[in-house]
């Protein structure tokens, strides 16, 4: 009953997208309802979750969100948005141009949510189609696959983070295999970009720029530190905050710029600045300006999320997380059954850092039993769980709404070449990890 209720719960939600039309909001809420009901769970004990779930998406993720769009309508308005396109297109080359921006969305997903990150550089992926001539599908592709990887395999993003903790492995080893496991993926993702923007073009016109209006003579540095600046900034915390007295001014200055909100707001004021020498106009951050308009959009994105996390809540606050352990744990496929719990919890759920989490404290108590409790074995361990929760990549989870809503793409294009490219990175990933095993152990 509880596949069956799960099954349902997923094709209605595509229905509900695909064929009604429904907003996105609503559909999650829907459907969050629907499968609560279905799982015998109270009417009330079913709102008190959304209500719950609800709040904490705004608490968490509330001020990045609003932050990361304003800061990238104001990056696209002050033309900063077309020095970094040129540059990047002028060293990757218009060939290999998505690959510039998945690395891009790589580096920038470290630190911060993978949603924020795609809402911010949406703008950028536009500009570097226009300048590259190469159809938005492929830089929607590029982007928002480049923006997950980091979110599933490299710590300090919160679900890796979790998941070696629960493991006990070393941050630094972990960082540095990512890295290393990022060039295949990056790769894969460039060809699955190719491949699907091919056969499913982005369905409607971008708009066209008049060259002359939104030239700029930004310099590069300039134009890419509202990106880069929050980044540092989150990143040095992250790693030189140990390191400092407590007490020290450096201390207490650092560990306020590097709290994700604050560093975001500072890259949003660096790009306020660009866009007000440009265009020297107080309506701008006014409410019917760029800023009023970069609002109401993130509004929208961040309603989306919140019903994403609800309907996230409603699935853990029933059985279906005990009886997949049940059905997994007591197999005996080695590294497969770490892939497949992350694989089943990943597709169902729909949070990478819940999935992730939820794989790693599940199989952690049997790894002596199977054989991986070598330092080696551990990481394999990891990565077989990550690889797992990279795949399914659907309607459940809320950044995929953030990148049909960002990239002002219909659901029903979304579902044809979101999802396949995650099933394929998550298996060229695992076969990865089989190789290794296989010469590291």
């Amino acid at each position: 009953m509880v596949a069956i209720t799960l099954v349902v719960s997923i094709l209605l939600l595509i229905f509900l997208s695909i064929k009604i039309k429904l907003h996105p909001f609503f559909a999650l809420l829907s459907v969050a309802l629907v499968y609560g009901l279905l799982s015998r769970l109270d009417l009330l004990e079913i709102m008190t979750i959304i209500k719950e779930a609800m709040g904490s998406a705004v608490v968490d993720l509330g001020l990045i969100v609003l932050i990361g769009t304003v800061t990238g309508g104001l990056l696209e308005a002050s033309g900063a948005t077309d020095v970094i396109a040129k540059k990047i297109v002028k060293i990757t080359g218009p060939k290999l141009s998505p690959i510039g921006l998945a690395i891009t969305g790589f580096i920038v997903s470290i630190p911060v949510f993978c949603s924020s990150t795609f809402i911010l550089l949406a703008p950028l992926a536009k500009k570097i189609s226009k300048e590259a001539k190469v159809d938005f599908m492929v830089m929607i592709i590029a982007l928002s696959l480049g923006c997950l990887v980091p979110t599933t395999f490299m710590p300090p993003a919160p679900g890796p983070l979790s998941a070696i903790n629960v493991l006990e492995l070393d941050i630094g080893k972990v960082m540095f295999v990512s890295l290393l496991f990022f060039i295949p993926l990056l790769i894969t993702i460039y060809l699955c970009a190719r491949w699907l923007g091919k056969k499913y073009p982005y369905p409607k016109t971008l708009n066209e720029i008049d060259a002359q209006e939104n030239a700029s003579k930004i310099p590069f540095w300039a134009a890419i530190a509202p990106i880069l600046l929050p980044v540092l900034l989150i990143l040095t915390k992250t790693f030189l905050l140990d390191q400092l007295t407590t007490d020290s001014v450096p201390y207490m200055i650092l560990a306020s710029l590097g709290t994700t909100e604050i560093a975001l707001a500072v890259g949003m004021l660096i790009a306020l600045i660009l866009c007000w020498k440009k265009q020297k106009d107080a309506t701008i951050w006014q409410f019917d300006g760029i800023v009023g308009n970069s609002l109401r959009t993130g509004a929208q994105i961040l309603m989306i999320i919140c019903a994403g996390s609800a309907f996230g809540a409603i699935l853990q606050a029933t059985e279906l997380k005990d009886v997949l352990a049940k059905l997994m744990v007591g197999s005996s496929l080695g590294l497969l059954t770490p892939f497949l719990i992350g694989v089943l919890f990943r597709t169902a759920i729909g949070s990478i850092t819940v999935s992730l989490l939820t794989a790693t404290l599940i199989i952690a108590p049997v790894i002596p039993a199977m054989g991986y409790d070598s330092t080696l074995g551990t990481m394999l361990i990891f990565l077989a769980c990550a690889s797992g929760s990279f795949m399914v990549f659907h309607g459940n989870d809320d950044m995929f709404w953030s990148v049909v809503t960002a990239s002002d793409l219909e659901s029903k294009y979304a579902y044809k070449v979101l999802p396949i490219t995650s099933v394929i990175v998550s298996l060229v990933a695992f076969t990865i990890v089989m190789l290794l095993s296989f010469v590291l152990l």
